[in-house]
């Protein structure tokens, strides 16, 4: 593809003012696929300068007392890292070891390794993608295009690997830079992932080429702190901050971190709020809780990674630093020498959280970075647990709000599956006794989701519990990766396993003694997965006892269970841990009651008997409202201290909304359609439809099947069981969260027979194809009820529809058929609105070629010669047959011929002794039918 037809392409997929525009068609976009990103490996790599630190002397220290602290080491002043007070020193030993020696010295104040900050992705091959840019409207920014289409005085700092200024879409939105690698030199793009970053937050929009930038109008300072290699380090980084801030920059962008706090970009940081700009930084793409530096920084706007569903992803890094989330998968952007790209990642979604801080500052240009950052923060849209939570932060960035706009319904909350509640040991599933392999199924239905089982064994024995998940699959944004844990009754470690990958199976093997044992199985990342996973309790192999391996498990229950809805707001929360607890660390500070909103602690009497601590609010709470127990620092009254969290989160009832009206459905093959009449209701959230195998409704909407959940009237149940009863439940939402009751209807199985009068035939020949509908509960024969015959016919790869039949009395199916070649039939009953769909077995019927032979005499003397000819039905012009003689028992292939274009064949026999002869063509079988033979055909040679 020229440059040109990408230009002309591309053009047709940005927004028009002032919606955006459908992608065409036709659209092809030449792009460079970025690798997705993955689980870090858990190995200690170097992940700082090798030979050098950094430095800060105190004040009051003299000159001499600098110079002897660094040449009695060895070392020597390098750069100072302007706006901070830092000096790079190097010495010949190594950094962890000069920052031992330097750290204890009177004349200096801080010392620390020079961190090296990573691009969250690198560029990998080039490869052709389908450009969208659909998850902009995830976070409403063709709305916010309408208020304002920003600034030309907003200037956004890319401080990443350089920028490639020349870029088509980039080129006239660039100002000055700066290489903090090598000062003075251009700040180029060997690396690929600042262009990307730049031209995310602020590619030309509406240019007729390539994408839209967040921006729309802003202006890019590239600065280059990342090498080719994509990676820098913090003296660089800081460096670089500090630059932008000093020329102009309004909002800088850091696509870049690593796990360690570094003072000295902490203090670029805060010197660059200071100068007025503000800092966005990606949360990063461990994909686990650990916290991430630049963005864990408080002064930073932190933003996690979601798909365009507003789902967060399995690669995010969360914790409470996050503030936000936008889209970062499945990003397209600009590249280096004039291409684009496609990739995953929190790099990715920075960006454009920095292109709407540009939007926000051009509708409020006198709010400080904090109140930017409050904003944007105030008007983001709840998605996952409810309230602010570790995954989100505060919710998914909602840039027309943010910019001014109305607000928008929340995300909705997740659903969570089968066996819930299980999230606390006193709810857990049931494994039951170590008897024979028990295998239960469940899914990490929220973000933090955390399900408990519970078993028991009857004596010593050999136990392997194991959790298999769903296979990874890195086209879906959300990937479960578990951690299995197994704790005895009194919840004390006695094994895990964590084998550090997505989609491999866990395994944690002990040998017990008699009791009850419970299972704890996470997920190592923050995302949900809707797909199951399987744990199985076995008997296994091992022969050690298994004995307190780890850090105890503190709660043995909680209520509110965590993620629970429609809370009554006099509800007096408690939370029972798993041994009595010492009465005087139980404070307002360590068991907490906390506002999902705001975060703020709710004002509440805490109370102490045994082990349950319940928490009595000083008024009653706010309905429609999510909230958030948090516990830590409890100790127990053998002195041990709660080291980890716990946290549950749950909302409080809202005034429900009326049930749906005029609830039917219409059963189909593998699914079901249904239709209802919407309550006149104006908070309108969602309808959730939900299905269960037989005459049992689920019974509630996080329980059964999944088939819908939408503001329409009508829904597709897809991917049921054929011939199953489904019972559907339906329930509306309003949006403050709460259910009205549920509307129900059932939809009986049915199964369908099948058989057939012969299953081989000769080509002109007929078969019966014989069936029975029934119903499935009963056995009742279905009669007058249209039925499908399909044949897939010998070499396609889909079913012809035959005939439709109706059933006659009981039910019976009949229906006589020539088929042309080889078929497999099967009975396709669509369903009705009181019945669903099914389908029969399958039944092959083979099909022979019809092969004809004439001889032209039957008695000759010898020397004479003999002709067999015949035809070959269906027509097989251009295919060879064979001519075979009965010699000794066997036949033999003699000769062969190819088929005129009209079937027929000729073979002339000349015998060279008298006697009898026999003799008869074949026709191998090919990929419509089997084998042909002509009749056999016999002469006599005197």
């Amino acid at each position: 593809m020229t440059a040109l037809a990408l230009a002309v392409s591309w053009a047709l997929l940005l927004p028009a003012v002032p919606a955006s525009a459908a992608p065409s068609p036709d659209h092809e976009l030449d792009a460079e696929h970025l690798p997705r990103p993955e689980r870090p490996d858990d190995a200690t790599e170097r992940d700082f300068a090798a030979d050098a630190v950094l430095v800060r002397f105190r004040p009051s220290a003299a000159r001499a007392a600098k110079d002897r602290a660094l040449s009695r080491r060895d070392a020597r002043a390098g750069s100072a890292v302007p706006g901070t007070g830092w000096v790079r020193v190097h010495g010949e030993a190594s950094a962890v070891d000069l920052v031992e020696s330097l750290r204890d010295d009177p004349a200096i104040a801080e010392v620390t390794l020079d961190y090296a900050r990573t691009a969250t992705v690198a560029p990998d091959d080039l490869a052709y993608a389908y450009g969208e840019q659909s998850y902009l409207d995830t976070v409403r920014l063709p709305q916010a295009w309408d208020r304002t289409k920003g600034s030309t005085s907003q200037v956004v700092a890319v401080v990443d690997s350089g920028v490639d200024t020349a870029h088509p879409d980039l080129r006239g939105r660039t100002v000055a830079g700066y290489n903090a690698l090598t000062p003075g030199s251009a700040p180029k793009d060997d690396n690929g992932h600042g262009t990307m970053v730049a031209g995310i937050a602020a590619a030309n929009t509406d240019n007729g080429e390539g994408v839209a930038g967040a921006a729309w109008t802003a202006r890019v300072m590239p600065v280059k702190v990342l090498d080719a290699e994509g990676s820098g380090y913090d003296s660089d980084v800081a460096e670089g901050v500090v630059w932008a801030a000093d020329h102009g920059a309004r909002i800088i962008n850091l696509s870049l971190g690593g796990p360690h706090d570094g003072a000295v970009l902490h203090d670029a940081v805060r010197y660059a709020t200071g100068k007025g700009a503000v800092v966005v930084a990606a949360a990063g793409n461990d994909g686990d809780g650990r916290a991430q530096y630049p963005a864990a920084y408080p002064e930073v706007v932190a933003v996690g990674a979601t798909d365009a569903t507003g789902r967060l992803t399995d690669f995010s890094s969360y914790g409470d630093w996050v503030d936000v989330a936008a889209p970062g998968a499945g990003i397209v952007s600009t590249g280096p020498g004039g291409g684009y790209y496609v990739g995953d990642g929190t790099s990715f979604a920075a960006p454009i959280v920095a292109g709407t801080v540009a939007l926000v500052r051009t509708v409020y240009p006198s709010l400080t970075p904090a109140q930017v950052a409050s904003r944007l923060r105030s008007t983001a849209r709840d998605a996952g647990p409810r309230g602010i939570d570790p995954y989100y932060g505060y919710g998914v960035l909602d840039a027309y709000a943010a910019a001014g706009g109305s607000w928008a319904k929340d995300f909705p909350a997740p659903s969570l599956g089968a066996n819930e509640p299980n999230d606390v040991p006193a709810r857990a599933t049931a494994l039951g006794a170590l008897a024979a392999t028990t295998t239960r199924t469940g899914t990490i239905g929220a973000e933090g989701d955390v399900d408990w089982y519970a078993f028991s064994v009857d004596g010593l024995r050999a136990v392997d519990v194991t959790v298999t998940p769903p296979s990874y699959d890195a086209s879906r944004s959300q990937n479960v990766d578990p951690v299995v844990a197994v704790y005895d009754r009194d919840l004390r470690l006695l094994g895990q396993a964590d084998a550090g990958a997505g989609g491999v199976r866990e395994k944690v093997s002990a040998r017990l003694p008699a009791g009850s044992y419970l299972v704890a199985v996470s997920s190592y990342n923050g995302a949900l997965d809707t797909r199951p996973y399987t744990v199985t309790l076995a008997s296994g192999p091992t022969s050690s006892p298994a004995s307190p391996a780890g850090e105890q498990a503190w709660v043995r229950a909680a209520a509110p269970a965590d993620f629970a809805a429609s809370v009554p707001v006099t509800t007096r929360p408690t939370v029972t841990f798993a041994r009595d607890v010492d009465p005087a660390s139980v404070t307002p500070s360590t068991v907490r009651l906390l506002s999902g909103r705001t975060g703020a602690a709710v004002a509440a009497r805490v109370s102490v008997s045994g082990s349950t601590v319940t928490l009595t609010p000083a008024a009653a709470l706010q309905d429609g409202t999510p909230y958030r127990i948090a516990v830590s620092g409890v100790a127990d009254r053998a002195g041990a201290v709660q080291r980890g969290r716990f946290t549950s989160t749950f909302r409080t009832v809202d005034v429900a909304p009326p049930a749906v009206s005029g609830l039917k459905a219409q059963g189909a093959y593998q699914g079901a359609t249904l239709t209802w009449t919407l309550p006149s209701i104006t908070d309108l959230d969602k309808v959730v439809v939900r299905a269960g195998a037989g005459t049992t409704a689920p019974s509630s909407p996080s329980q059964g099947i999944a088939v819908y959940s939408g503001t329409g009237s009508s829904a597709k149940a897809t991917g049921l069981t054929a011939g199953t009863t489904y019972t559907f439940r339906v329930w509306v939402r309003d949006r403050s969260g709460a259910y009205g009751p549920a509307s129900t209807v059932t939809l009986r199985g049915t199964q369908v027979s099948l058989g057939s009068s012969t299953t081989a035939l000769t080509s002109g020949g007929s078969v019966t194809v014989t069936g029975k509908l029934v119903r499935k509960d009963t056995g009742a024969g279905l009669a007058g009820v249209p039925v499908q015959l399909y044949g897939r016919y010998k070499g396609a790869t889909s079913d012809t529809l035959v005939a439709t039949v109706t059933s006659g009395t009981g039910g019976a199916l009949t229906y006589t058929h020539r088929p042309t070649k080889g078929v497999t039939y099967t009975w396709v009953y669509r369903g009705s609105s009181t019945l669903t769909g099914s389908v029969s077995p399958l039944r092959g019927v083979t099909v022979a070629t019809r092969v004809t032979g004439t001889l032209s005499r039957t008695s000759f003397p010898l020397g004479s010669t003999v002709t067999l000819s015949g035809s070959v039905a269906p027509s097989h012009g251009g295919r060879t047959v064979y001519l075979q003689r009965h010699v000794g028992g066997q036949w033999k292939n003699v000769a062969s011929r190819t088929l005129s274009s009209s079937s027929t064949y000729s073979f002339s026999i000349k015998p060279t002794t008298r006697g009898t002869y026999t003799y008869r063509v074949h026709m191998p079988a090919d990929t419509d039918h089997a084998a042909g033979y002509s009749p056999l055909r016999s002469f006599k040679v005197s």
